[in-house]
């Protein structure tokens, strides 16, 4: 490491360990004044503002002292700095800890709980101070290289990582759409020139009204926004735009000459992202601009990836309730791995296309596959319509059962219905077809059945037991585009459909049963 790097690395060494002691003198001064503000006890107030106020001049000697301006000017050793700053702090040093023992000494008759201990943390941090100044004048680069102190180490590997700077090195800018808002023209054309050169695409408001104006017309990344501004100023435009969904979101760093805390925390409690006083460094002024727009843009990242996220899942929950009812999904996705259901009384339904396997043998193979996809689909869409479960299609037979959620005549009847409308489609189909005429047969039985989800990596929710087969044997033994339920089915729905008693009919496995078919 250079000389210069040496150097620098002893300065910031010596800031740092300065400055630590002053923010405990001026944080529990504070504290103990506000305090003694809320309780009422005005006797020892001017005292510990004189505290205050000297740990204040402590801070600004010690910033002007060690300022990178007056090092590099002055030409000094750092040891040379550090007797002059010793000489100028003699006075209000002595001031925090003379005063702050004094009060100590009249704790026992104030009754504030953490007068004596705050005290005591005062007077450490003045003595403290007084140690640390007399290590600065003792600092020698050689001796503290060849001690291999810890903390200077510490503090060179930070110089380190900022190195390109000192080197005058371009520093990685993130630039954007930047909307400058100023009324001052001067303020306005050299930001704007600034911004410009170095990437920024940035567009003018001169007052208040005009940015709100130019915010709902065109999107941008960051606004500069100053305070003192005719019309509107820059705390009304703040408070309108992070109150309004649409623009909250885009960072505002507020531009003023006013650098008083009341004036910065107002900003930030109306959530100003930064406060940047007049005049600007450049490269200050550039590095929180390129920092605000990068987390603007990094958002604005994870806003389209969320998006993404969401419509991915959309998907594959619409695919999901392809293949499932949309209770069993929501068991699935909750965590349930094993779902197994009786239904008392449920219809299923069991439509096939009569002779179709013959017919598409004349097909190729997108022919015949167009041809089902435009009868199913439509059959889903009816499906859909009457909230009729679609189970599976196997082969040219539609699956389908009515009764899941709600069991009894009114799903009996819904599932009639939508067969009636199946067959609909298929004589109007038909009258499309020219290559093929195809015709339904549809089955329908009410009975119990049990539900469940088989498979691990493809889910399968299918239904089981005898009234699934019964539903199967009414389709098998049916006529062409009629439909022909069993007794159980038709008792339920006598009253609301007519029906044509059938001779009786074998059905395998039970013999010679009662059936009707719809007319």
């Amino acid at each position: 490491m250079s000389e210069k790097r040496e150097k620098d690395a002893l300065i910031s060494k010596a800031r740092h360990n300065l400055k630590n002691p002053v923010n405990a003198i001026l944080g529990f001064s504070e504290m103990l004044i506000e305090d003694c503000e809320d309780e009422g006890i005005d006797d020892i107030l001017p005292d510990l503002k004189k505290v205050h106020d000297s740990g204040i001049e402590i801070l600004k000697i010690i910033e002007e002292s060690l300022s990178d301006s007056n090092v590099e000017v002055s030409g000094e050793k750092i040891s040379e700095i550090g007797r002059k700053m010793e000489i100028s702090l003699r006075t209000p040093i002595n001031t925090v800890i003379g005063y702050s023992e004094m009060l100590q000494e009249d704790a026992d008759d104030i009754e504030l709980d953490t007068l004596h201990e705050d005290l005591e943390k005062i007077i450490k941090s003045g003595r403290a101070l007084t140690k640390e100044i007399d290590k600065v004048i003792s600092f020698n680069t050689t001796e503290f290289v060849e001690k291999k102190d810890k903390s200077l180490s510490a503090i060179k590997s930070v110089l380190n990582s900022i190195q390109p700077l000192d080197k005058n090195e371009e520093a990685k800018t993130t630039t954007g759409s930047i909307l400058v808002v100023d009324d001052n023209k001067n303020n306005t054309t050299l930001l704007k020139k600034r911004l410009q050169k170095i990437g920024n695409n940035v567009a003018i408001a001169n007052d208040g009204i005009e940015a709100l104006s130019r915010v709902k017309e065109t999107k941008h990344d960051l606004i500069l926004l100053d305070i003192i501004m005719p019309n509107m100023n820059g705390y009304e435009v703040l408070e309108f735009l992070k109150k309004d969904k649409r623009y909250y979101e885009i960072p505002i760093i507020m531009l003023s000459s006013m650098d008083d805390l009341t004036s910065i925390y107002r900003c930030i409690e109306l959530g100003a992202d930064d406060y940047v006083t007049k005049p600007f460094d450049k490269m200050i002024l550039e590095a929180r601009i390129s920092a605000c727009i990068e987390k603007k843009q990094l958002r604005d990242k994870e806003k389209l990836l969320l998006e993404e996220i969401r419509k991915e899942k959309e998907k594959s929950d619409n695919l999901l309730l392809n293949i499932l009812p949309k209770e069993i999904a929501d068991r699935l996705k909750s965590g349930e791995d094993l779902i197994a259901d009786k239904h008392d009384e449920v219809s299923v339904l069991f439509a096939d296309i009569v002779e179709f396997t013959p017919q598409s043998k004349n097909l190729n193979p997108k022919e015949l596959v167009s041809i089902l996809n435009t009868i199913f689909s439509q059959f889903d869409d009816l499906s859909t319509k009457y909230k009729i479960e679609k189970i599976k299609t196997i082969g040219d037979n539609y699956f389908a059962v009515s009764g899941l959620q709600t069991s009894g005549r009114d799903s009996a009847v819904k599932l009639i219905n939508m067969a009636q409308d199946m067959i609909a489609i298929i004589k109007s189909i038909n009258d499309s077809l020219s290559i093929m005429n195809v015709s339904l047969r549809i089955g329908i039985h009410t009975g119990p059945i049990v539900a469940g989800v088989i498979g691990k990596n493809k889910f399968a929710y299918d239904l089981w037991g005898a009234t699934v087969n019964m539903a199967s044997r009414m389709e098998s033994t049916g006529k062409k585009n009629k439909i022909q339920v069993s007794e159980d089915t038709y008792n339920i729905i006598k009253e609301d459909f007519n029906f044509l008693k059938r001779s009786k009919v074998k059905i395998k496995g039970i013999g010679l049963v009662n059936t009707y078919l719809i007319t």
